[in-house]
């Protein structure tokens, strides 16, 4: 062979490696480029599975009841919020307006507040304000990200609870405080020169005998309710006339409300009967007339009645309705809801005497019935007072 004859196949030889080199090379890239492929595939996939979770998870979030959650970024934009968030919002406003800004979608200055102390604080702000009658606690937190989580709750029920509490202080405080003091005072009395004279002697006495049963009431009115709350005191059902829940408790009050001058009468008919524990019952009925006969003045009438409704069930059948209507104050609309709760007070003229239990001993005695118990009234114009049994 000649000289350029082994050149030429020298060069072939040397393209031919180069061309299988190169060959090797772009295989392996193309693995490489394969296995890239397959990982971003995987990765896509991953954050697509993640993304349906954190939709879904947003979308639980949205229709949450409570609390009300919003999201606020650093120009004071809200940029989401869940359902019960909507409810505090500007009437008309709905998610799909979002992002809008704060102060435009809330009708709440004390959040506004809240919201941009947390801004320019970088730290946890948090308050309790009243509106619309309705109490309420905001939380705003912010977060490196630049946004607020704005959280607020409707704490009313708390609230009230925490004012029933600290009305039932201020209640028995007193109704302990002043029967002490006058038994105290009549003590004190008895040990002068007034205790000498027999007859003064006897009154002092006789008053003191009062007010201790007074406090022996009190006390026993505690334990009952408590007792009856916790379900500690069953109820034994039994047939039942009408006649004989209402008049042992119209005779027993009678005399008070005639000293008082006020008249009471019955209507029922006699032959009616009620499934009922008769001793709670009758308690119960008691609650409601010496109520009757407290708030209602001189020559007002107290009627006790029982009649037949249509049971409120669904299972049809009959109950017993009693009423007891008198021709009293009347209560407040804004306290008709709340005259049932243990230890309230319907208004300053009720705030007398007693510590408000009466009503609430009696909702505990009927509800253990299985009836329910309700109220109508306007101020000036009475109460009517009413509650179901089951028919016997």
């Amino acid at each position: 062979m000649t000289a350029w004859a082994w050149v030429l196949l020298a060069l072939g030889v040397l393209f031919g490696l180069f061309g299988l080199w190169y060959a090797r090379q772009s295989f392996k890239q193309a693995q490489a480029a394969l296995a890239r492929a397959i990982t971003l595939s995987d990765r896509v996939e991953a954050l697509s599975a993640e993304n349906a979770r954190l939709t879904s998870w947003m979308a639980a979030i949205t229709q949450i009841k409570r609390p009300a959650i919003f999201l606020v970024d650093t120009a004071r934009m809200l940029v989401w919020c869940n359902q019960a968030a909507l409810a505090l919002c500007h009437s008309g406003i709905s998610s799909s307006d979002l992002p809008m800004p704060l102060g435009r979608a809330l009708r709440s200055y004390e959040m506004l507040e809240l919201v941009e102390s947390a801004l320019s604080g970088q730290r946890i702000q948090e308050r309790q304000y009243l509106r619309e009658g309705r109490m309420f606690y905001a939380e705003a937190t912010p977060h490196a990200t630049g946004l607020v989580t704005l959280i607020v709750r409707d704490v009313t029920e708390m609230w009230r609870q925490g004012r029933t509490q600290r009305d039932f202080v201020a209640n028995i405080s007193h109704d302990i405080r002043t029967p002490l003091a006058a038994i105290q005072i009549m003590v004190e009395t008895l040990q002068g020169p007034a205790g000498k004279n027999a007859r003064r002697r006897q009154e002092l006495l006789a008053a003191m005998t009062e007010h201790i049963g007074n406090l022996q009431q009190l006390a026993q009115e505690l334990v009952d309710l408590n007792l009856i709350e916790s379900g500690r005191m069953p109820f034994r059902l039994e047939v039942t006339s009408v006649g004989d829940l209402i008049e042992p408790v119209v005779q027993r009050l009678r005399g008070s409300a005639t000293a008082k001058g006020l008249t009471i009468t019955t209507e029922y008919d006699p032959g009616l009967q009620a499934l009922a524990d008769p001793d709670y019952i009758r308690r119960a009925l008691q609650n409601l007339v010496h109520n009757a006969i407290k708030f209602t003045p001189s020559g007002g009438h107290i009627t006790v009645a029982a009649t037949v409704v249509p049971a409120s069930d669904e299972e049809g059948g009959e109950d017993v309705r009693f009423e007891v209507a008198d021709t009293g104050i009347g209560i407040a609309p804004e306290d008709r809801e709340r005259v049932f709760e243990r230890f309230f007070k319907a208004d300053r003229t009720r705030r007398e005497e007693g510590t408000g239990l009466g009503l609430a001993i009696a909702k505990h005695i009927v509800q253990g019935h299985g009836g329910r118990i309700w109220v109508e009234s306007e101020p000036g114009q009475g109460a009517r007072f009413f509650f179901t049994l089951p028919r016997a």
